[in-house]
């Protein structure tokens, strides 16, 4: 019994780590990111295609795993709506190998051509 107790609390440990527990990234600003980085936009496609963005991939953080050979190579920059979503998708990013610089956080509804300028 102590050891079903000691494993069901290190699954629950792992999971508020991966998700809460700050990643070691820097948090942009808009002005800082230029078109050597590659920004990914992990919010919900709802969010992500309100924008007409040519230079962002947007994928949301649940497809990262599966669509990661459509990131093109480079530093990464994350655009995320909250510190959560950026969190697990840092983490997912530079567990398949990519090089994640930072992030960004952006409000859920506002476009990603009226918050960064790539051009």
């Amino acid at each position: 019994m102590p050891f079903l107790t000691l494993v069901l609390v290190s699954v629950l440990f792992y999971m508020m780590y991966y998700r809460y527990f700050p990643v070691r990234t820097k948090r942009w600003i808009p002005h800082d990111v230029n078109t050597n980085h590659v920004v990914v936009d992990v919010r919900d496609y709802q969010y992500s295609s309100k924008g007409d963005c040519e230079d962002v991939v947007a994928l949301p953080c649940s497809y990262i795993q599966r669509y990661s050979e459509d990131i093109p190579d480079g530093p990464i920059i994350v655009l995320g709506s909250n510190l959560v979503e950026c969190n697990v998708s840092v983490r997912q990013l530079k567990r398949l190998g990519f090089s994640v610089e930072g992030y960004l956080i952006i409000e859920p509804d506002k476009k990603c051509n009226e918050y960064l300028s790539l051009g």
